[in-house]
């Protein structure tokens, strides 16, 4: 884009002010115009670029706004500024030889040429701001997607189609699954991660614990999820033989239980596997009940 604007404003300031286009490209000095005022234009486009993705970097907008626009005005407007101004001096006194008094260039060009720094500078400026939008939307996308709710639960059999049975199930085993169902027990997660529909058995679940607002699921292979549920509500879908709601910040499963030691006061300390981060403690009204649950 600078390449196309730079060839655009080399034409434009080599057209200014001219009756006869015939005559300036025929003049002597057209070429050298045209490639002075395109390099000029070049250098001066990529040296704002080059100021403002420093600033952008040591001054967003964001945090340090009266500062950043103080930097903005002195490294990208006037610095520029003087580098046009010591280019034109340059090729048209020095090298070309013309006296200053007799060169327009400075009350037309020069005018013009700082507009367009200002301009450029906007533009920077704007596209700044469109891009921190733009990654602010991307950011609550990403973690719209990673959230699931228990809205996706349903039963195995709901999530994972089975063929039909003709032959009559095993009584036992038949029970088992009218039970669970009469007490609306879950047995599959169904996770949301973008477009995909993840299901996890609950059996692979390693434990629930909250975080902030949230309460973020385990698995035993590290995988973890966001929900925006409370554990009291998980605590109510939940298997009481395979789960254990071991304080306000946990509930377990008894797979997950590597092992665990005595405090003082009646407390237990459990070591769950994948390891925690911070330990997991079990008061001492909660742990005969922890106990009854592992030997039931």
């Amino acid at each position: 884009m600078r390449l196309s604007v730079s060839l655009l404003l080399a034409l434009f300031f080599v057209f200014l002010g001219t009756d006869s286009i015939p005559d300036i490209m025929k003049g002597k000095y057209f070429i050298s115009d045209i490639l002075a005022g395109f390099s000029l234009s070049f250098i001066a486009t990529s040296l704002i670029n080059l100021i403002t993705s420093y600033l952008d970097q040591q001054y967003p907008w964001s945090k340090y706004f009266t500062t950043r626009l103080i930097y903005q005005l002195i490294a990208a407007v006037v610095l520029p500024a003087l580098f046009v101004l010591g280019f034109m001096y340059t090729y048209l006194i020095v090298l070309l030889g013309f006296k200053k008094r007799r060169s327009p260039v400075f009350y037309t060009e020069f005018p013009i040429a700082i507009l367009f720094i200002i301009f450029w500078n906007v533009v920077y400026v704007g596209y700044y701001f469109y891009r921190e939008s733009k990654k602010q939307k991307e950011e609550l996308l990403s973690l719209q997607q990673q959230l699931f709710t228990l809205q996706n639960i349903r039963t195995g059999m709901e999530v994972l189609p089975v063929a039909p049975i003709e032959t009559e199930p095993d009584t036992g085993e038949a029970e088992t699954i009218s039970s669970n169902q009469e007490q609306g027990k879950i047995r599959i997660l169904v996770a949301v991660s973008g477009n995909k529909n993840i299901p996890i058995p609950v059996e692979n679940i390693a434990c629930f614990y909250k975080t902030g607002n949230y309460t973020t699921l385990q698995t035993f292979q590290s995988e973890t999820y966001l929900l925006n549920h409370s554990l009291d509500e998980l605590a109510k879908l939940l298997e009481e033989s395979l789960f254990f709601r071991a304080n306000r910040q946990y509930i377990i499963n008894i797979k997950s239980c590597h092992y665990f030691t005595n405090e003082e006061n009646g407390k237990l300390a459990l070591h769950l596997h994948p390891p925690q981060e911070e330990e997991v403690i079990i008061s001492q009204k909660r742990a005969a009940a922890f106990k009854e649950w592992l030997n039931p």
